[in-house]
This record gives C-alpha cells, structure tokens and sequence, in this order.
C-alpha cells in the first residue's frame, strides 16, 4: 500500500506541469473582472511571470497537502492506545491498561475487539521492560519481534543496520537520476536535505528518553541543554502524544515531499538559459570587453603622443595629436631653457673643480644668495643688518688680502726707492686732498706707516699694474 502511495505521488508531481497550463487559462478568464485590464498574451514576459506564479501556487498547495496527510495518517502509538504520554511511569502504564481492559475486554465488547484488546495486551507486556520500551519508542512495532536483541546495545545496533537500508536506497536513486538526466543545482540540494534528514534521525535514536519533568513548549525546544534527558524537539511541541519512530517517518515523508517540490519549482522559477541566451550573453559580454580595451588603448595613445610632441617641437611638425596640448608654448623654448641651465651647471661644476679664487667666488655667491633668501624669510629689518655685516667683512678681507701682496721693502727695501716708484707711476705723495691718503715716511725705519700705503682707497682695493 506504502509503494502504491509513492507511484501515484510520483506521477502526481509529473503530471503538475501539464495541470498548470489547463488551469491557466481559466485564470485569464476572470483575470480582467479582478484587476480590470486584459491578461497579457502568450509569449510576453508577463505572461511567463503569470505562468512561474500559477506554477508555484499549485506545487506549494500540493506540498502542504501531501505533508499534511502524511502527519494526519501516521498509525498511533501503544501510549495513544492506553491513553497516556509517553513519559508516563510504569504505575501510570499499569493503571491506564487495568481501565482499557475494564473498557474494551472481549467479554464486554464481543469478539470484534479481541484483536485490538490482543495488540494492546502485548504493548504493555512490552512496554513494562525498560530495554523494549527504549527500542519501542526508536524503531517502532518491529522493535518487538527482535528476538535475536536482549541488551539495549542490541537494540541500538540492529535498529542502526534497519535504518541505513532508507539511505542505500535514496542514495542509489537520486545517482542513478543525477546519471540519467542533467546536472542542475537540485541535485545538490537534495543530498544536503538527505543529509539534515540523516543527522536528525541520529538524535531522535540515540537521544535520551524525555523524563517526565519535560515541557512541551517552543522555548525548550530551541534553548535547552542537549545532554539532558528533559529536552524536547520542534516535533515533539508539534505532536506531543508521539514517539521518536514516528517523527523519523515524518522526517521521510518531508524530504520525499521538498524533494519532489524542488525538482518540479527550481527549473520553472529559475530556468537555465537556452543556447540562444547563451550566444547573446556572450557576445554581450565580448562587446563590453571589445569597448573597455578601446578606452585603454585610446588612453595609452594620448599619452605617448603627448609625450612625443613634448620632445619633437610643435603639433603640426610630427603627426596629429588626439589630445589637448599640456602646454601652449612650444617645445624649442623649453629646450633653450633647459640647455641654458645645465650651461651654467656645467659652469659651475667646473669652476667648484678648478679651486683657487673661482671657486671662492662661486662659494661666497651661493652662501650669499642662500643668507639673502634666509633674510627674505626673517624680515626686512634683519636683512639690513646682515647686509652691513657682510660689506664690513669684506672690506676688511680686502685690506687683509692688500696687506699680504704688498710687503714692506718690496721696491728696493728702501723709502726713497718706494717714492720713486710712487713718482714714477704718477701716484702723489705726501698730498693729502687727493683721494689717497698721505704718507708719513718715518725718519727711524724709512718706511711708510704700516696703516698707510700706497693705492689704498677707502672701501675697495685697486691693481696698481
């Protein structure tokens, strides 16, 4: 009966697709009474649009429904039979099968209840045992016909062994689906839901038997401590009056359900693209691609050619030029220039080389030009006493530097030879209104005054030839 189910839910799923495109056009009919404008015609976006959402409605209604009927119809446990929760003690056993055997003997109800009366009789006597209560309660009725099981690890590993056969078998058939038809993102999404199903399973099997202090509440279903025997799970606030064997069940029909509803709504609300997408894309793509190295190259040739026209002269002496000029004069002022300053830095390097009195020069002009942009920087107030300081230096520098080329006796040894000299070359001595400062011969040494000599003029030096 089970497999007969599956077959007609499974053709019930293909045959979604062909119901959609019946039930459409009823919609279109009494689309205008409703939003008051004409539905759109065949082959528009709108009408694809219209198509996915009257698609998704029919496969979500029939998911709830199958859901629904899987968790309604599920058979009920022994506890739901006797009345009484699943966390219920043995006193609590003893007394609810003394009242359903008051209720429902054979003797009081006819021998139409001897089977039901039977099945409970043995639900009890199975459920007094601790060890088939545990194995009841993860495997189901199965559980007590395991006569080959007598320890809870038993239990445990011949319920693993049952359970793995769902897996094999899932397994196998959703490669032999992915083998036959073609690889889409749904695969991959029904062995993650396998997966969740597997792991939850797991817990509802090795997970502790809930005491009877447990609550039946959303909070601690989400926020209590796993390793207490207290826990509950979303299925138990769901159904309070069942059993782990039957949320596994549940687990089932869900994945087969979200299974069924993925391959039929991802395709439809998400279609891949057909080959002539494809080709647009593509060359969608290659045109983009086609345009941005346009721009770079344009980009890189303007500014070669920016940098060719710098060197070679004006825009019309080379080649045209496709950008604006970085400068409006033209190149050959710009080369002058440049050739004059490194003139004048050749000049300069090789008079610093030389030495001798270029090179002082050279160094007293760049230590000056460096205190006059100093002194620009202080103010004009220092600027002015620095510049009396410098003439005062170097005027004495000057008299220094006389002093050293003109050594006493240096005409003959003698004064009258130095006012022979003095005469011969027309310089007065002894006047003292000329311009030149007087000289006082001494009469002792015969020489002039060493604070007085000839061609000194006050405040510069001058070559007497």
């Amino acid at each position: 009966m089970a497999a007969l189910s599956g077959i007609t839910k499974l053709l019930f799923w293909n045959f979604l697709p062909n119901l959609v495109r019946y039930l459409l056009p009823y919609i279109h009919q009494v689309y205008p009474y409703v939003f008051g404008r004409p539905p759109p015609k065949q082959g528009t976006a709108d009408f694809a649009r219209h198509y996915r959402l009257t698609y998704l409605l029919v496969v979500v209604s029939y998911a709830v429904y199958t859901l629904y009927g899987a968790a309604v119809t599920v058979e009920p446990n022994y506890y739901q039979m006797l009345g009484i929760e699943p966390t219920a003690d043995d006193n609590t056993l003893k007394a609810a099968f003394r009242q359903f055997a008051r209720r429902y003997h054979p003797d009081r109800v006819g021998p139409d209840g001897e089977g039901l009366f039977i099945q409970v009789r043995d639900a009890y006597e199975a459920l007094k045992s601790p060890v088939k209560r545990f194995a009841y309660d993860r495997f189901g009725p199965d559980a007590l016909e395991w006569s080959q099981c007598s320890t809870l690890r038993e239990y445990i590993r011949h319920g693993l062994l049952q359970a793995t056969g769902f897996y094999i078998l899932t397994v196998s058939l959703l490669i032999l689906l992915s083998a036959l038809g073609r690889p889409g993102p749904v695969a991959y999404w029904r062995y993650i839901l396998l997966a969740l199903v597997g792991v939850y399973e797991m817990l509802f099997i090795l997970n502790p038997s809930p005491a009877p202090a447990a609550t039946s509440s959303l909070s601690s279903a989400l926020f209590a401590d796993p390793t207490l025997g207290t826990q509950t799970s979303l299925f138990a606030v769901l159904w309070p009056h069942r059993v782990a064997y039957q949320h596994v069940r549940c687990l089932h029909s869900l994945f087969m359900t979200c299974s069924f509803a993925l391959s039929n709504v991802v395709p439809v609300l998400f279609p891949s693209p057909t080959p002539e997408m494809q080709e647009h894309y593509i060359i969608n793509e290659a045109k983009q691609i086609l345009l941005q190295s346009n721009a770079i190259s344009l980009e890189a040739t303007t500014q070669v050619q920016t940098l060719l026209h710098a060197a070679h002269g004006t825009q019309g002496a080379t080649f045209p030029f496709l950008g604006e000029l970085p400068h409006d004069r033209a190149a050959d002022d710009v080369v002058n220039a440049l050739a004059a300053e490194l003139e004048n830095l050749l000049l300069e390097t090789q008079m610093r080389a030389d030495g001798g009195p270029l090179r002082s020069a050279v160094e007293n002009a760049i230590e000056r030009k460096m205190r006059e942009r100093e002194r620009e920087r202080l103010g004009e107030k220092s600027w002015d006493r620095d510049r009396d300081r410098d003439r005062d230096r170097d005027r004495d520098r000057d008299r220094d530097r006389d002093r050293q080329a003109w050594p006493r006796g240096a005409f003959g040894g003698t004064p009258a030879a130095e006012v022979a000299w003095m005469q011969r070359h027309g310089i007065p001595v002894g006047v003292v209104n000329s311009g030149v400062d007087r000289f006082e011969l001494g009469s002792g040494s015969g020489y002039a005054s060493p604070g007085r000599r000839p061609a000194y003029v006050r405040g510069r030096s001058r070559s007497l030839g």
